[in-house]
């Protein structure tokens, strides 16, 4: 399946806003075994909108674009693809009651058209609820198929998450059978040469997604037992940098490789903040397995909370293996948890030395009396170093829960 996605909104184009939402909507793709193979951005303006919705309809399968569905003036999409289907508008009271309702709610005077007007559905549509904002989704339905997903991200990502990708996945399945997997501490470019001679000539097709946190790998076709039996072969190649179960997430894998084993998990971080914490405990069920972080910024929350010893900072600083050493068995013994992971590091802009430079970082985990230790420069920026910090330290801990 061929799919482009445009984005709109001249925010977008003028860098005042990050463009997260192609992110999101590329990751969600990625678990359906899906690469869109274009991105397009424009501004707040219908002859740009639909100009390129025409460019994308001449070789896309699915269209998807983010932004402009609400009820100001520069909210154009909609009409924008009726315009460029010939499609009318009809009047959803369904939708149009749910608005009436919201309004309600947080005003004394009457809805105005242009409020209600988000409740005109175009023909031939599908509409994605909207359980945040107001705007409800569509999935037009024609040659070439449309989705249009609102630009907010807190409504954009549930609702393709829960409304569009249940109905995106069927229609991939109906045309195609997919198995996947993902390969941790392997370069997508390594993935691709071993991998890509086992299906030479073959009908089917591969499909990767590369991430900080590893390779997804999709193998999709039309017969079932040539993909599984293919995709075996390629996930013996890896051995155990191969998630377990065919999943697609470390911190999920990790998580169940923790419920399985009845072990309890706790963080001490530096300059991640409470990165790992907020990534073991964005998963439904986490108290199961996570005891708490501390958060230990300063030298002397370290000292106080996660029991560094004064005499380690003295000689080696904060930013040491001695440091995140004690980092780890300070907040285990603090927790009384079977697990930890501990990170201090110069996540930057500034604060770097010589000696000591912006993406330096420490790393730490303890499973029992066992305790690794890793020495790291980071590339990129702030978010980038943080980021990866985050990863090699689950990748750390996925490393002693597979001795077990």
């Amino acid at each position: 399946m061929r799919v482009s996605v445009i984005c709109t909104g001249t925010e977008l184009l003028k860098g005042t806003t990050v463009n997260t939402n192609l992110t999101f909507v590329g990751q969600q793709l990625g678990e359906a075994g899906i690469v869109p193979f274009r991105a397009l951005v424009v501004g707040d303006s219908f002859a740009d909108l639909r100009q390129a919705l025409e460019s994308a309809a001449g070789d896309s399968d699915l269209i998807i674009t983010t932004g402009g569905l609400g009820p100001t003036r520069d909210d154009l999409t909609r009409n924008a693809v009726c315009d460029f289907l010939k499609l009318k508008l009809h009047r959803d009271l369904e939708i149009e009651a749910h608005l009436i309702r919201r309004w309600a709610n947080r005003h004394s005077t009457a809805p105005d058209k242009d409020y209600l007007s988000q409740a005109d559905v175009p023909e031939n549509s599908i509409v994605l609820k909207n359980h945040v904002g107001t705007a409800p989704g569509l999935w037009v339905k024609g040659e070439t198929e449309i989705i249009l997903l609102p630009g907010p991200p807190d409504e954009l990502n549930p609702m393709f998450e829960n409304e569009a990708m249940p109905l995106l996945k069927k229609l991939v399945a109906e045309a195609n059978f997919t198995s996947s997997f993902m390969i941790t501490s392997i370069s997508e470019l390594i993935v691709q040469g071993k991998v890509e001679p086992l299906v030479k000539g073959l009908p089917l097709s591969l499909a990767y997604c590369s991430s900080v946190e590893g390779v997804k790998v999709f193998f999709s076709g039309g017969d079932e037992n040539l993909i599984v039996q293919k995709a075996e072969e390629a996930k013996k190649l890896f051995g155990d940098a191969v998630l377990a179960d065919n999943k697609l997430s470390l911190v999920e894998e990790i998580s169940e490789r923790l419920r399985g084993l009845s072990y309890t998990l706790g963080t001490a971080e530096s300059c991640t903040g409470g990165m790992i914490a907020a990534a073991i405990t964005d998963l439904p069920g986490s108290s199961q397995i996570f005891s708490g972080s501390i958060v230990s910024y300063s030298n002397a929350v370290k000292t106080k909370l996660s029991g560094v010893p004064q005499e380690i900072l003295e000689t080696h600083g904060a930013v040491s293996s001695e440091c995140v050493s004690a980092m780890v068995s300070g907040v285990a013994k603090a927790l009384d948890v079977d697990a930890a992971i501990a990170v201090s590091g110069i996540a930057g802009p500034d604060g770097g030395t010589d000696e000591k430079p912006v993406g330096l970082v420490y790393i730490a985990a303890l499973l029992h009396d066992k305790i690794i230790v890793s020495k790291h420069i980071f590339p990129g920026n702030r978010d980038s170093i943080r980021n990866r910090a985050k990863i090699r330290g689950l990748l750390m801990l996925r490393e002693l829960l597979l001795k077990k």
